[in-house]
C-alpha cells in the first residue's frame, strides 16, 4: 500500500512540474540543427528590417505556484532544439488554474535570424538565455 500511495504522489508532483512544447509554423518544412548558443528572448517584435524565418511557436506553464523566470530557460532550450536563435512576442504572465490562483504561463514565437550580426538583442531591449 506504502509503494501505491509513494508511486501516487510522485506522479502528481511531476504534473505540477512546469513545461514547455512547440507548435512548428510549418512540420513539413526541412528541420534546422539544433544549437546550443544563447537565445534572445524579446518581448516585443524584431526591430524593422531584420529579416527572419518563423519557426514556430512556444507555449510553457505550470500547473502550480512558481515565478514566469522558471518558464523561461525551458523557452530558450525549446528554441534551441529547433534551431531558432531568437523568440519574439514574448510573453509572461500569472493565470488562474486548477491546482493554484496564480500559476506561471508563457508564450513566444521562436524566429531565425537570417543575418544574426545585424541584430543586437540587448539594444533590442531583449535579455540572452
Amino acid at each position: 500500500m506504502q509503494k501505491i500511495i509513494l508511486l501516487a504522489l510522485f506522479a502528481t508532483l511531476a504534473a505540477c512540474a512546469a513545461r514547455s512544447n512547440v507548435k512548428l509554423a510549418d512540420p513539413q518544412a526541412t528541420k534546422l540543427a539544433p544549437h546550443v548558443g544563447q537565445v534572445c528572448m524579446l518581448r516585443s517584435p524584431l526591430p524593422e528590417g531584420v529579416k527572419h524565418k518563423v519557426l514556430g511557436n512556444i507555449n510553457s506553464s505550470k500547473q502550480t505556484y512558481g515565478s514566469v523566470n522558471e518558464l523561461l530557460p525551458l523557452m530558450a532550450a525549446d528554441a534551441r532544439a529547433i534551431g531558432a536563435d531568437t523568440v519574439i512576442n514574448l510573453n509572461t504572465s500569472q493565470k488562474m488554474g486548477a491546482w493554484a490562483w496564480a500559476r506561471p504561463v508563457g508564450t513566444g514565437v521562436a524566429v531565425k535570424l537570417e543575418d544574426k550580426g545585424s541584430f543586437n538583442c540587448a539594444s533590442s531591449g531583449g535579455e540572452l538565455r
